[in-house]
């Protein structure tokens, strides 16, 4: 989580920040409804999208290899990230129809949260230089 925090600077936290409140507001709606059950698809999602940007992330870090590695880097990748999420995903498939949907918008959510969290720390680092 470390190496995940220093590439994605303030970016890192802030995602982390906004995870931590959409999990709690989901199981909070999750034990209301009484299904307690669902609250596991969430973490299952969450574990989906930190693969997804995990090994983003290392590529981001390794981003100064040559034409050769680079190829066997973006399909190693693509194999991991497609390999993970189908296994995961296919795992929680089995648990139920609605605890495979959390995951799935879990996975969403940490991907389009991880993101958006990461350009708004670079436009605001890329601001602060300018001022500078």
């Amino acid at each position: 989580m470390e190496k995940f925090l220093s590439i994605y600077g303030r970016g890192g936290v802030w995602t982390l920040k906004a995870l931590a409140g959409c999990t709690l507001a989901g199981a909070l709606v999750f034990l209301l409804l009484g299904k307690g059950l669902l609250i596991g698809g969430l973490f299952v999602g969450y574990l989906a999208g930190g693969i997804f940007c995990w090994t983003l992330t290392n590529r981001m870090e390794d981003g100064h290899f040559d034409e050769k590695k680079a190829a066997s880097q973006l399909q190693n990748g693509l194999f991991i990230r497609m390999g993970s999420l189908c296994l995961i995903m296919g795992l929680a498939a089995q648990v139920s129809k609605p605890f495979f949907l959390v995951a799935i918008a879990a996975y969403l959510l940490f991907l389009a949260t991880a993101f958006a969290c990461l350009i708004a720390a670079r436009i605001k680092k890329n601001r602060e230089e300018a001022v500078s």
